[in-house]
């Protein structure tokens, strides 16, 4: 179903013709029963009938086993509203926030989406120390999960633009449960493997009191790219480009009186491909025979995807006062460790120390070197090198992190209001440490300056060469971060009068928070000692206080139409206060027709790593000419260091920004369910964002693309003539000192789009149960300006400032159930888009689902078996020439690498 999807109208087509295909019979998915109240997310008030004024996606028990996922990044990627998140493969040569996975509803970004853990917030993930990673909810213990697809600053705190992600744990279980589940990758890589533990006891009701314990360990394996033909390598004159480094083996030298610029010793031999050596040209990955030295396709050693190893604890217990009220109190701890593997050490003079020199006396000094053409050079005096220590390994950091979270509170009714009240500590620990292949500059140099390492080798290193190479690695952490939020909230809600068609709804709360963030960076860090990168990270060191407190009234208008109105108002002690309302809507016309919808503003503060992140310089993610010296990847004098400065990641300057002002949003919903038979539920909700003094940063791209205009901002500073041990000539311009690439308050932002769902139900027959149901998201806008007042730019379906939003994402599905068998099968879209160069169209990425369960309901009651395949057609990422990650050849936020996945899970409870 390849189809181009570039107007809405062709979106409601593609949606409607699904509508058909599944048959468009079914039972509503919105029937509502008269039970007991309860607090759906999105409002504070208990109340009978779950469906309120605002759009949410309930992904249920069933749900979550059907998806086929163990873990809540896999989960929540299949979301429609999900703007495709940070996920943990992007952590691969990305030390900033190593181990993070984030939700980012409406593409507002991670920081924006507010993720709840029964309705109460866990702590940010502490080396980003603005968005909670998902990796720390132990998704074996959750019941459902609930998405606001709308903005929610008036109820759950001002920093919800985007939406809410709550997930509910498991509550009053009695009995035991375990579980199984194990992969197989086609192509091998990335295989999973899972062991959960459920155990629960008490009846509240008769005993009054429950216990719950829940336990699980995941374990997943590498994917190295060599293992994906789409992966494997950084040379892609197909796509126009090639990605690869100056630093090689054997090493790229120059000397002193040498007019041909960079040269090596295997050149005329065509470099040594079994390696990763090659003669081509860095711009477009062309073979160019004629070249003096090599490039090194890095992109060979890489993992696309990190291996992993997951474990968590739950601890749940509640004891019921009496018949209304009950105390609580729950932990829940989360440990992840990913381990991520990227190239080996680039050889050069990354951190401006000065070169590294080749000594005379080394018995491994090249006196003459054949180069293509049979051009003769005899080189003397030390030599200047980029080379690559491929001898020590990959560099290799292991992020190991410990989430903690205790609440304790109580929950009832008193006088005739419902109240709930807890104390929450949260806590995000995060350990960084180098366990292979990174190298301290200073030994490094030491041992190159006894001319025991040998940077001419084809083949490796000699016995001393090699211990001289392990006695230079940085074994040990480099990073040590915690984050904590504590929070004391509570609430009370009631139907306090009769007013027009009913009683009118009341709720008031209050929360106190405070947030804390310790980001230390150990010495290696940050004084210049990491060779090959790394940066010179300084730290984050910050606290916060927030007081906030929250009102909400259910007003019955008529007997068919209620309105809803929230106000929020906190007070941050460091950015100021800030007072939010809420307006929303509920009309039901007919019985068959839900009209709703809703108005409310946002406030989002600088994360405190925005605003006292110390600044620290790193590299640029893609590689870059350096515009002025090396233009159009030809150096304009032997003073250019061309592995440097040409073709090669410039030095970036990254940091906080204390005069950042917080986001501010207006934000709209409106929507209809209909229910034109008992068959079939329809649902479709407009809406739109418009957000200002977006805090970001600029793309490489775009300061690369508009390099006059922001080297006159002065984002491209130059002071430095010598900074490369070859002084500049008087005139011509120094090397680039760094690229800044500071957080700042850019523009506006202004999106919207609308939300599809179909729900279908044939009717029950000797062939058994058929379900099948549609959800589906298209962007009709998405412009940002990049700077106050400047031109406004669509990044809807295009790649732009370093990301694509994706315009058009749906699911398909059909569900079979008869007896002790169901069935699940489902069709997973994501639309195309512009590329990283204008003009080339990254494909669509479509896959299939299956999975079928076995549930015995009389022999062997308790047991489940599940055998399922995601990505039944096996089909690979699209082809993308983006340059903004470490895996080159596609895109790793937008489609998954690993291939057919085939899984298998077994279960069994006793209760």
């Amino acid at each position: 179903m390849k189809m181009k999807l570039n107007k809405l109208s062709a979106a409601l087509t593609h949606a409607l013709c699904a509508s058909v295909a599944l048959g468009l019979v079914a039972g509503t998915a919105h029937a509502q029963q008269k039970i007991d109240k309860i607090e759906v997310t999105g409002s504070s008030i208990k109340r009978i009938d779950g469906e309120s004024a605002l759009p949410i996606t309930i992904i249920t028990k069933e749900d979550l086993a059907k998806s086929g996922a163990t873990n809540a990044t896999d989960l929540l990627q299949g979301v429609a509203a999900n703007a495709f998140g940070y996920n943990v493969s992007q952590g691969v040569g990305d030390s900033g926030q190593a181990g993070f996975a984030g939700v980012n509803l409406r593409g507002l970004g991670s920081e924006s989406t507010l993720i709840l853990l029964n309705g109460r917030r866990l702590a940010n993930y502490a080396l980003n120390g603005g968005a909670v990673d998902i990796n720390s909810v132990p998704l074996s213990a959750v019941e459902r999960v609930e998405i606001l697809r709308d903005g929610a600053s008036a109820i759950y705190g001002t920093d919800a633009l985007g939406g809410v992600v709550n997930f509910i744990l498991k509550k009053d279980y009695t009995g035991i449960e375990g579980s199984y589940y194990k992969t197989k990758i086609d192509k091998g890589g990335a295989e999973t493997e899972k062991y959960t533990l459920t155990v629960g006891y008490g009846d509240l009701s008769k005993q009054r009191f429950n216990l719950l314990a829940s336990f699980d360990q995941e374990k997943t394996e590498a994917l190295p790219a060599r293992k994906r033909e789409f992966a494997k390598t950084g040379i892609r004159p197909d796509l126009g480009f090639a990605k690869t480094s100056g630093n090689t083996v054997p090493a790229n030298f120059t000397f002193s009186g040498n007019t041909l610029g960079a040269l090596n010793t295997t050149a005329a031999q065509g470099c040594v491909p079994g390696i990763g050596t090659y003669q081509v040209n860095p711009a477009t990955g062309a073979a160019q025979p004629t070249r003096l030295n090599c490039r090194y396709d890095f992109t060979q050693n890489l993992d696309i995807f990190p291996p992993s190893d997951r474990k968590s604890a739950v601890v749940r217990g509640a004891f019921q006062l009496d018949a209304d009220n009950q105390i609580f109190a729950e932990y829940i701890a989360v440990n992840t460790k990913f381990t991520f593997a990227s190239s080996e050490t680039p050889v050069a003079d990354f951190n401006g120390q000065g070169y590294f020199n080749f000594p005379t006396t080394s018995k491994y000094y090249p006196t003459t070197v054949t180069l293509p053409g049979g051009v003769v050079v005899r080189p003397t005096g030390p030599i200047t090198f980029n080379w690559r220590a491929q001898d020590a390994g990959r560099r290799t950091n292991v992020a190991d992190s410990d989430a903690k979270r205790f609440v304790v509170g109580a929950t009832g009714t008193l006088g005739g209001w419902d109240y709930n009240t807890a104390f929450t500590r949260a806590t995000s620990d995060v350990t960084d440490t180098y366990v292979d292949g990174w190298l301290f500059a200073s030994k490094l140099n030491a041992a190159i300056n006894t001319g025991a390492i040998n940077i001419f080798s084809a083949t490796g290193q000699d016995a001393a060469g090699n211990a001289a190479l392990q006695a230079a690695k940085i074994l040990q952490p480099v990073r040590i971060a915690s984050a904590t939020t504590q929070s004391f909230d509570g609430k009370i809600s009631k139907e306090i009068m009769q007013w027009g068609a009913g009683p009118v709804g009341a709720a008031f709360g209050l929360e106190f928070r405070k947030e804390k963030l310790d980001d230390k960076p150990d010495a290696v860090q940050f004084n210049g000692d990491i060779q090959g990168g790394g940066g010179n990270y300084k730290g984050s060191t910050g606290t916060r206080n927030v007081s906030a407190l929250f009102t909400e009234l259910n007003l019955p208008f008529a007997k068919n139409f209620e309105g809803t109105v929230a106000l929020r108002y906190d007070k941050y002690n460091d950015v100021g206060n800030t007072t939010n309302p809420k307006f929303g809507f509920r009309w039901n016309p007919d019985k068959a027709l839900l009209v709703r919808g809703s108005f409310n503003t946002g406030f989002r503060a600088p994360t405190l790593k925005d605003l006292y992140a110390a600044d620290y310089n790193t590299n640029t993610a893609g590689n870059w000419d350096d515009p002025e010296r090396c233009p159009g990847n030809k150096p304009i004098g032997p003073f250019v260091n061309e592995a440097l400065e040409c073709d090669a990641q410039l030095e970036q300057r990254q940091g906080g920004n204390k005069a950042l002002k917080p986001e501010k949003t207006n934000q709209w919903t409106l929507g209809f369910i209909l229910e034109p038979t008992n068959f079939v539920s329809l649902g479709f909700d407009f809406w739109g964002i418009n957000r200002k003094d977006t805090i970001s940063s600029l793309s490489d791209k775009t300061l690369f693309g508009s390099y006059a205009k922001y080297k006159a901002a002065g984002f491209f500073p130059r002071t430095n003539c010598a900074k490369y041990g070859t002084p500049t000539p008087a005139g011509l311009p120094c090397p680039l000192d760094y690229v800044e690439a500071k957080t700042q308050n850019l523009g506006e932002t202004k999106t919207a789009g609308i939300d599809f769902s179909f729900n279908f139900r044939f009717p029950k027959s000797d062939l058994g149960t058929f379900k099948a149901s549609f959800d589906g998201t298209y962007i009709t806008k998405y412009d940002l300006q990049l700077e106050k007042g400047g031109d406004f730019f669509s990044n809807n379906g295009k790649y732009f400032n370093g990301q694509s939003i994706i315009r058009f994402r749906h699911s398909t599905a059909v569900d079979w159930s008869k007896g002790d068998l169901a069935a699940h099968a489902s069709y997973n879209f994501t639309q195309g888009y512009e590329d990283y160069t204008p003009g080339r169209r990254v494909a669509n990425f479509e896959t299939v689902d299956a999975q079928v369960t076995w549930t015995p309901k009389s022999f062997l009651k308790g047991l489940q078996l599940t055998l399922g395949v995601k990505n039944l057609l096996d089909r690979d990422p699209p082809a993308s020439n983006q340059e903004d990650t470490f895996q080159v050849g596609y895109d790793p936020r937008y489609s998954d690498p690993r291939g057919r996945i085939a899984y298998g899970k077994i279960s069994y409870s006793w209760k």
